[in-house]
This record gives C-alpha cells, structure tokens and sequence, in this order.
C-alpha cells in the first residue's frame, strides 16, 4: 500500500491511539522504501502530538535511518529534519544523552542554515539540561543571549527569547518576544494565552528568576489556556458543564527520581503533591506527577504564580 492511501485510512480512525495501531499493522504493507520512510515519519508525528516521546523519538530515527525519497503526496522531510524532530522528542523526556548522540552524527555536518540554526538551539537545550546550579546557567545565557542578536539564527529567535525569558526571569526577553514575533506559540506563553506542556526539560534547569506570563482572559472573564510542546500545539478542550477538574498535572517523567524531584520541589513551596503512574502500550511505565484541586478552584492559579507549569485534569463524575 502506498503512504498516501495509509496516512488517508489512519485520520478516518475513531481515536489517535487508533491511528498510532493502524499505521503500525502497516509498516509491512508498504510498497516501497519511501513509502516505509514516511509512514515512520508519520507515526512520529502522531505519537509526539499524543506525548508519547520515547515512541516518537525511535520512528523519527526509524524514518531517518532509510535512505529514500518521500514518498508521492506525503510531507517533504529530509533526513537532518527528521534527526531533529527525534532530538526534540529526546529532550521532551529529558533524555539529554540520547539528544547529544543524534546531535553529534552526521547531522552536525549539514549545510541547510535552518538545520545548523537548530542545532545550535538544541545543543544548549542539553547543556542546560546538565546543570545543577544557577551558577552554571550563566554560560549557557551568554551563549543564548548572542544567539539572539545573530540575523543567521532568526528561525530560532523565538524560541531562544523563551528560554532566555524562563531561565532569568528577565521581562525584557518577554516583552522583546512579543514585539518581534507576536504571531508565534512563544510570545503566547509570554502572553499568558497558553501553557507549555511540562516535561523535565522545564522543570529541572535551575532558574535564576521566576518569569510570569501576562494574565489573558476571554470576554466572560475565564482564563483560557493551550498547551504547547516542541514545535506544535494544541488547544486545551474547555470543560463541559458535566466536567469538573479534579486535579492538575505537573510533570510526566521516564525516572521516578525526578518525579520524586519536582515532589520536593512542591513540598518546600507549601503544595502536597502525589505521583501516579501510566504504562504506555510501548511498555514505558511514566510517573505522574499531579496536585489535586482544592475547593475554590483557585490551585492552579496558586501554582502558576509559584511558578509551576501545570494543566488541568478532568472529570465527568
């Protein structure tokens, strides 16, 4: 079967989850390499949009790793392009180790300035992931901050004003991010209008300020919030009038260790946390890491401005 006529047959599927199962019966159905080949980078695609990283970091190589063409009417993705969404993927879980390990392949050699623009990016997304004090964030700032300034890296710009804006707690880098780029998923968590979906990479780099995003309202006064990973996002279903939040999510972590981190994190800012865990069908076992709403409604807002990232958890009960 072509990519084409798979990619069709798994959107008509009832759930993501659905379409995950179909594409994978499909793999040995593919007519030709390229037809493999961007069926893998499909399946990526849809696992990261579900967070299931560990899955979407492996068929991303997975497509990588064969050499041919795309295949007719299916995404255009080079090669480089598909290591970095698998180095996305890898930071999305902290796995820092394995993000280096693409970084450093063949990859490193490309001369499309957009790959090289991101490289730079994802390479301090790593360092930053190895600190242990805000003492050794400062090199990774001064390295951001010239990036900033550089016209060769402006496919970056947003994101590296985000980081620069989170790690500081610097306004400036907000207000900067807003201006330049108003249209852009990074001067919306700026804005307060969405949430970055929270992963280790967030929650474990040392901050040397707390940033605050602007409060955004709708029209009848209730917050409205989206989540955003990586490079996409996705709008946060509004609750219906059966549904009611329960709880609030705060991380979703491979080692328990740092489940158990943010934890403690939590307790010394006066929250009780619990850690709950998921097993995926890959068989990965995830540590939740959720604080349960209290009886005003007001926990995540409490949280926001301890500076924690988190999102709600419904209930139809």
């Amino acid at each position: 079967m072509s990519a084409k006529q798979i990619a069709v047959e798994a959107a008509e599927k009832e759930t993501a989850a659905d379409s995950i199962s179909y594409i994978k019966k499909s793999l040995a159905s593919a007519a030709t390499p390229a037809d493999l080949r961007s069926l893998y980078a499909l399946l990526g695609s849809v696992q990261e949009q579900m967070a299931l990283f560990d899955d979407a970091r492996d068929s991303y190589a997975s497509a990588a790793g064969i050499a041919a063409a795309d295949a007719d009417g299916m995404p255009v993705k080079t090669p480089e392009q598909l290591v970095l969404d698998a180095v996305r993927c890898a930071l999305s879980t902290g796995d820092f180790q394995t993000a280096e390990s693409f970084l450093n392949s063949p990859v490193r050699n490309s001369k499309d300035e957009t790959v090289q623009a991101y490289i730079r990016l994802y390479s301090e997304w790593c360092d930053l992931c190895k600190v242990s004090d805000t003492a050794s964030v400062n090199e990774p700032v001064i390295i951001l901050k010239a990036y900033s300034e550089l016209s060769s890296l402006e496919k970056i710009k947003p994101q590296v004003l985000l980081t620069l804006w989170y790690i500081t707690g610097s306004a400036g880098y907000g207000e900067k991010l807003k201006k330049e780029f108003p249209s852009s998923p990074e001067a919306a968590i700026v804005n307060g209008t969405v949430q970055m979906l929270p992963a280790p990479f967030w929650y474990f780099i040392p901050r040397q300020g707390i940033s605050q995003p602007d409060i955004a309202n709708t029209d009848d006064g209730d917050a409205t919030a989206r989540i955003v990973s990586g490079q996409e996002d996705t709008v946060e279903p509004p609750a219906s009038v059966s549904e009611k939040i329960v709880r609030l999510q705060l991380g979703l972590f491979r080692e328990q260790a740092n489940a158990q981190g943010l934890v403690k994190q939590l307790k010394d800012k006066g929250f009780t946390a619990a850690i709950t865990t998921e097993k995926r069908p890959s068989g990965t076992t995830y540590f939740i890491v959720v604080v349960d709403e209290n009886a005003d409604g007001t926990m995540g807002v409490q949280l926001r401005t301890a500076g924690f990232e988190c999102y709600p958890v419904f209930s139809d009960k």
